[in-house]
């Protein structure tokens, strides 16, 4: 971007609720690009502003007021608006209708929309990301996937950028989001000397290696529940759907159609996730070696259960070990 282009004008929105850091953190950064740009002799690449649809200051998910510029309407025009991450129900955070169709509207008059984390759900509110990928906090991942089935979501990514329309994972994604559009619309050079100066690891890709698998049991299918029990049980063993549709009573088509509306994946797949997550836990909290948490969670040969790992975590065993181990006190 030289000196002569235009100045990229950013609006990031104070909702009710939002994690303060995901509203005020952007700025830190886009200012951090224009300190650093001026001295590359790009000037200034970014005005970035914090921006509210209500009067007044809103309220952070933690009582924290931040102070917003009051945006009555789509009169103002931003090149790019960015959605914070939020705290609280999903329900009330997609009742935000006015916010919906403001961004709706921004996005007809040639703004691009990006959103971070629980923020994700508004931008999905407005269509705008049906028949596209998207990516959200990995523990809303089931719940936005039930939601939203027209999006395909991509809950091990931190960013995905549609051009017109971006996607970041959890909270501090914004991050990673940030130096993206500093990349995009600045220079890559800029994003990267970015990153040192806020000590922020460069052009990270997967959120997977932090995501936490549970078990999701408040489905109420009773049978389905036994199954989950018979699963857990066997995990360090050989896992058949056989084996498990006969502990839930139920014909194996029957246990496949009703595993996946509970849980959001098949039974084979509900292992293999928790086979993954016990490797991660005795990754963290034993020195066992990687052949022995191999046998530990039920695979085969250690070759099958590192390329498994990398493919669910983006890390091999032993890179996340030496990302993740607890330290003994």
């Amino acid at each position: 971007m030289s000196a002569e282009q235009r100045t990229t004008r950013i609006a990031v929105l104070a909702l009710e609720g939002c994690v303060a850091s995901s509203v005020t953190g952007p700025l830190d950064v886009f200012a951090m690009a224009n300190i650093l740009g001026r001295e590359q002799g790009l000037g200034e690449s970014f005005a970035a502003e914090v921006v509210s649809l209500r009067p007044g200051p809103v309220r952070s998910f933690h009582g924290v007021e931040v102070a917003a510029r009051h945006v009555p309407g789509p009169s103002d025009r931003f090149d790019l608006i960015l959605v914070p991450a939020m705290v609280g129900p999903l329900e009330a955070i997609v009742a935000e209708r006015a916010v919906v169709a403001w961004l709706a509207e921004q996005h007809a008059r040639g703004a691009r929309l990006a959103a971070v984390c629980a923020g994700v759900l508004l931008l999905a509110e407005t269509g705008l990301l049906d028949g596209r990928e998207a990516t959200t906090h990995w523990g809303l991942a089931h719940s936005f996937a039930a939601r939203y089935p027209r999006v395909t979501l991509k809950s091990e990514l931190l960013v995905v950028d549609n051009g017109d329309v971006l996607t970041a994972g959890g909270v501090t994604a914004y991050l990673d989001l940030c130096l993206h559009l500093v990349a995009r619309h600045a220079s890559s050079e800029l994003a990267m000397h970015c990153a040192r100066m806020l000590l922020v690891e460069p052009a990270r890709r997967f959120q997977a290696p932090f995501a936490v698998h549970t078990s999701p049991r408040g489905h109420g299918d009773s049978a389905v529940l036994l199954a989950q029990d018979w699963l857990e049980a066997h995990l360090s063993g050989p896992v058949t759907l056989e084996g498990a549709a006969r502990a839930a009573s139920l014909g194996q088509r029957t246990l496949l159609r009703r595993f996946r509306k509970a849980t959001g994946d098949t039974p084979l797949d509900y292992v293999q996730r928790l086979r993954i997550e016990t490797a991660k836990r005795l990754l963290e909290t034993t020195p066992r070696t990687v052949e022995d948490i191999t046998q530990a969670v039920g695979y085969a040969d250690a070759t099958s259960f590192r390329r498994r790992f990398k493919a669910r975590t983006g890390l091999t065993p032993d890179g996340y070990r030496r990302r993740f181990v607890i330290p003994k006190r």
